[in-house]
This record gives structure tokens, C-alpha cells and sequence, in this order.
């Protein structure tokens, strides 16, 4: 599927997004433009190539850090004893009217390759998700997508497999 994903733009109507999860509607509607402008988080949109003000997805991107005591011990071993920086993929919603197509897979790659480049210039450990519910982790565990063995709804990965992946998906 063809799609253009753009940072959050005051010309997008967001205004007819509905994915079936009301808190992400709902930060998409009210908070994501503030968010945005307070630096607190990057928001990219999905649209059809033919009608590029229309939301059919997003996710939202921020910077942060993450406890080295949080991850498994087979990583935290060879890592220091302060927070290690991340990336954050906060939210990722797709209308309902366009699940089941493969565009959170489109979204989600968009994150990462979007992560690998500010991995460039910035140190970036892992990326980190948030899932909503079980069904959400399943679907970033196909990716490779590692649960923190206390926070089996937060997942992790790390740059190394990040690359991994996108080198594969060419």
C-alpha cells in the first residue's frame, strides 16, 4: 500500500480518526499538537498519496531513557549502571477503516528507520514501546521486540537488531 508519512501538520483533519481505541483517539484529537509544540513528542501521520490531509495512521516519537536494571540480565551485564538513552515509540493507531492492511507494519518501519538516523548523530540504545494491551505486544514481538521481564506490556529493541531489521526489509 502507498503511503505518504509526514510530521503532524495543522492541515491534516484529524477530525474523523477513529481506531477503535478511544485514549489514542483522543491524544491525536487534543494533545498531540501540543505535545508537538512543547517538544514533548514528534507525531508522524499516515495518508492515501491521492488525499494527503487525511489521517488513515500515526505514531508518536520522543527521545528518553531507560534503567539498565530493567532490561534482562543477559544485556544488563555488559551495560553501565545508569539509564541508557532510547527512543520511545509512544503511540501507533490505525483507523479502523484501514486496519488489517499492513499499515501499523508501515508505521512501525517508518519509526525505526526514523530512530536509525537520529542513531547517526545521537546515542540511541534501543526503542521502546509502550503496548496498549496483549494483543499490541504480539504484534511488536514479530519484529523482535523483547519484553522487560518486569513490564511484559513495555518492549524493547535494541539498535543492533533494529538495524537487522531494516537491512532484511530492502
Amino acid at each position: 500500500m502507498d503511503l505518504i508519512i509526514t510530521p503532524l501538520h495543522k492541515s491534516h483533519d484529524r477530525s474523523a480518526f477513529d481506531c477503535g481505541e478511544p485514549s489514542l483517539d483522543d491524544y491525536l484529537h487534543r494533545y498531540a499538537s501540543q505535545d508537538i509544540r512543547r517538544r514533548i513528542n514528534k507525531v508522524f501521520i499516515a495518508s492515501p498519496p491521492d488525499a494527503p490531509r487525511r489521517v488513515i495512521g500515526y505514531y508518536s516519537l520522543s527521545a528518553g531513557s531507560l534503567q539498565a536494571g530493567a532490561l534482562p540480565e543477559s544485556l544488563r551485564r555488559r551495560l553501565p549502571r545508569y539509564p541508557v538513552p532510547m527512543a520511545r515509540i509512544g503511540r501507533l493507531a490505525v483507523a479502523r477503516s484501514h486496519q488489517g492492511q499492513g499499515i501499523g507494519s508501515i508505521l512501525l518501519a517508518d519509526a525505526l528507520q526514523r530512530t536509525a538516523r537520529a542513531s547517526q548523530v545521537m546515542a540511541v540504545y534501543a526503542v521502546v514501546v509502550d503496548a496498549l494491551d496483549r494483543r499490541a505486544a504480539r504484534f511488536y514481538r514479530q519484529f523482535g521486540f523483547i519484553p522487560l521481564p518486569s513490564q511484559p506490556l513495555t518492549l524493547f529493541l535494541p539498535m543492533d537488531s533494529v538495524s537487522t531489521l531494516l537491512a532484511n526489509a530492502e
